[in-house]
């Protein structure tokens, strides 16, 4: 993270808004809706011939990992990774190309969409939009992930639908909580090609059209598989996942959830994004995997020991609110 960000700690992963809303929503028999595991994103499945060729569940920019749906399916066939998504389904739709859209449907306190302008680039944001109607406040975000799904960490999803002759797309993007006037930022995450915590416009992220892998499932090493992930049929193509994004940690007070992006080479597409707990995921599920490993470097450990000597006690970092971009 941004080392001038703040970030607001808290213990409780059950908000007393998500319990209320949870305990009405149960009083009124309505059912909550089972989020599927998301694979461990630094996962790789190998070929069943060598155990050679390897295929990643998932691909890390910056903070966030990124999974093909249509790569989940072949690698775990039968989960229902590429659901339906958009209109008329569970999921808050942040921008679709279809005008007129609503977020009321879902029945929760969330801005509409916003339309996605046929421009390159395309250089947008929601959530932040200065009026009641257009803010999307982190509790009311979270009373809906976790009345419909009983999750904390928002996914998003991607649709892409680059129609033109370029069935590439150029990406980047940002998640955001600010305080409540919208001038501080107190936490984000960057989606970009430099894995740095912090934002890098320069380096967007390709999001094929096509993706070729490996074929796991056959004899042969000189086997690959092709899928399009450039279906444009309300079609999840890509999830996108940040594991440390808990909204329980902000949900308090009047805090903002913003969500911003850059599309550029943008090929007559009409892309949508949503956000949705039908999937859930955890970095570290088994704290002896290598991922979860955290050890100092010898001369970080030097002045562990030095400030440990010389103050008596360990201080939390304090960082510093800073202003919106």
């Amino acid at each position: 993270m941004d080392s001038t960000s703040l970030k607001k700690y808290r213990y409780s992963t059950l908000p007393r808004v998500g319990m209320l809303a949870l305990a009405l929503t149960l009083s009124a028999g309505s059912q909550l809706v089972s989020a599927q595991t998301l694979p461990v994103p630094t996962t790789t499945v190998c070929d069943i011939a060598t155990n050679t060729q390897c295929v990643p569940v998932a691909v890390q920019y910056d903070q966030a990992y990124s999974y093909s749906t249509r790569v989940l399916d072949y690698l775990y066939p039968g989960a229902g990774w590429t659901a339906n998504a958009g209109t008329g389904q569970l999921d808050l739709i942040v921008t679709t190309r279809s005008a007129g859209q609503s977020n009321a449907g879902l029945g929760f306190n969330v801005p509409d969409p916003i339309t996605n302008a046929n421009t390159n680039p395309i250089n947008d944001s929601w959530g932040a939009g200065g009026t009641p109607s257009t803010t999307m406040l982190v509790k009311d975000l979270y009373n809906y992930l976790f009345t419909t799904f009983q999750a904390n960490t928002p996914v998003f999803t991607f649709d892409q639908n680059e129609t033109g002759g370029n069935p590439n797309l150029l990406v980047t993007a940002k998640v955001q909580i600010l305080d409540g006037d919208g001038t501080t930022v107190l936490e984000d995450w960057f989606f970009d090609a430099v894995n740095n915590g912090a934002e890098n416009l320069g380096s967007p992220v390709t999001a094929p059209g096509e993706i070729t892998i490996p074929a796991i499932n056959t004899a042969s090493l000189l086997d690959t598989v092709t899928f399009d992930n450039n279906k444009g049929s309300g079609k999840f193509d890509y999830l996108l996942y940040i594991p440390d994004l808990n909204l329980a940690d902000f949900d308090d007070d009047d805090n903002i959830f913003k969500l911003s992006w850059v599309f550029s080479d943008v090929d007559d597409g009409g892309e949508e994004i949503t956000i949705t707990g039908r999937f859930t995921g955890e970095l570290c599920p088994n704290p002896d995997l290598p991922q979860c490993q955290v050890v100092p470097e010898p001369q970080s450990l030097a002045l562990i020991s030095l400030a440990l000597l010389v103050m008596g006690i360990a201080s939390s970092r304090r960082r510093h609110p800073r202003v919106v971009d």
